[in-house]
């Protein structure tokens, strides 16, 4: 019984993290067309460069969460296989 909810925790984990990446990979790419557009309006002269400094820190931190995520599936993988009977 306990092997089986194991399993099950294993399995909702590694596919939360997978919807979960998808959503980070959106962000950064999001994020990083932000960065983009604020760098060409400084060239413009339209915004400033602390304008710029926040759109990054923003993709960074986007960054930081996606590779937590990342992290998170390879956890719940190891999880898995470990509840599967692997490894022992």
């Amino acid at each position: 019984l306990n092997a089986g909810k194991e399993v099950n925790d294993a399995l909702t984990a590694w596919q939360t993290a997978k919807s979960q990446i998808e959503i980070n990979a959106r962000q950064v790419e999001t994020l990083c067309d932000a960065v983009r557009k604020t760098e060409s309006l400084m060239r413009h002269s339209n915004t400033t460069y602390l304008e710029v400094l926040t759109a990054k820190q923003s993709l960074l931190e986007a960054e930081v969460q996606q590779l937590q995520t990342r992290f998170e599936r390879i956890q719940s993988i190891i999880k898995l296989y470990h509840a599967l009977g692997g490894g022992m």
